[in-house]
């Protein structure tokens, strides 16, 4: 039997590959969604309808690094393990309470309707870009 972790990561991997295709959900699946994953779905939605999802794309290398804007702070999302550096992810994801954070759904959603802003930067910024946010997480605890 699958646990809540596995589970919303295949539900939110299901949601990426429908709305990659069709650019929306069905009721049906919306409702499914809203049901597992609550106000981390709403949330997640809302955030990547506004834009606050950003890939930046560091050259010549390709590296890609995604950042999702909350309620309070800018967090550095790894959507391929899935990874954020939220307190919710700490504390509840990697407890497996939950499976994803809403930052996560927020960048996988944006990813799937290419519903974020793009930025590009040289390769020789990543450590001054990435380290922005991992400082801003370790500087409170």
């Amino acid at each position: 039997m699958e646990n809540a972790y596995e589970y919303e990561n295949d539900l939110m991997d299901e949601a990426f590959a429908e709305l990659k295709v069709h650019h929306s959900l069905t009721t049906e699946f919306r409702d499914k969604l809203l049901k597992v994953f609550g106000d981390r779905f709403t949330n997640g939605f809302e955030l990547a309808s506004s834009h606050k999802v950003r890939r930046y794309e560091f050259r010549p290398s390709g590296r890609v690094v995604w950042v999702v804007r909350g309620r309070t702070n800018e967090y550095q999302v790894i959507p391929d393990l899935p990874f954020c550096y939220c307190d919710d992810y700490y504390f509840r994801v990697m407890d497996r309470k939950r499976g994803l954070c809403y930052h996560i759904v927020a960048q996988r959603i944006a990813e799937a309707l290419m519903k974020f802003q793009s930025v590009h930067k040289s390769d020789s910024q990543y450590s001054t870009i990435t380290d922005h946010w991992r400082a801003k997480e370790t500087s409170h605890g």
